[in-house]
């Protein structure tokens, strides 16, 4: 796929499904960085019940969290925990290392079975790393997520000013 198709595709995902949506900019945003900071912990096979439930506890925008935590998949999980493993250890004085992040992993990915059993052999695999993966990813998880809520906060203010100021006169 071109970059261009796929940069087209996520433009038109976010003012479409994001800034048009029919709710208050705050619980828009607030779902996104609900979506972001799920999206960035290591909650694999619960992400968007998590999400939804969050947001439903923070009186955010139900739904608009979900595609975001779609981000985290076989494919990317890696690129998204290793930095937070890594920087988890490093908090933890760097008692935990690389190696043991991706044997961790490894055995985590070798997936077999139903859901529950994929599942319970991910935390079975991640437990040895466990509190460097989560302090790391938590730490990630809230930077990002508060970066989400105001630029998602701005951006549905300004969507919504524009097309204010480019709605005919009539509608006015």
């Amino acid at each position: 796929m071109p970059v261009r198709y796929v940069l087209n595709r996520l433009r038109r995902f976010f003012v479409y499904r994001v800034l048009s949506l029919d709710d208050t900019p705050h619980r828009i945003a607030l779902g996104v960085a609900i979506g972001i900071f799920v999206t960035w912990t290591p909650t694999i096979g619960f992400q968007m019940i998590l999400t939804v439930a969050l947001a439903w506890l923070l009186r955010a925008n139900k739904l608009v969290g979900v595609p975001f935590v779609w981000i985290s998949n076989p494919f990317t999980l890696v690129p998204i925990y290793g930095p937070n493993f890594l920087l988890g250890s490093w908090l933890l004085g760097g008692q935990y290392t690389w190696r043991q992040f991706d044997r961790a992993f490894h055995q985590a990915m070798a997936f077999h079975g139903v859901w529950y059993e994929r599942v319970q052999a991910w935390w079975h695999a991640i437990w040895p790393i466990f509190m460097p993966l989560w302090l790391g990813s938590f730490l990630v998880g809230i930077l990002l997520a508060i970066l989400a809520y105001v630029l998602v906060y701005r951006a549905v203010l300004l969507f919504r000013l524009q097309r204010q100021l480019h709605e005919p006169a009539i509608h006015k």
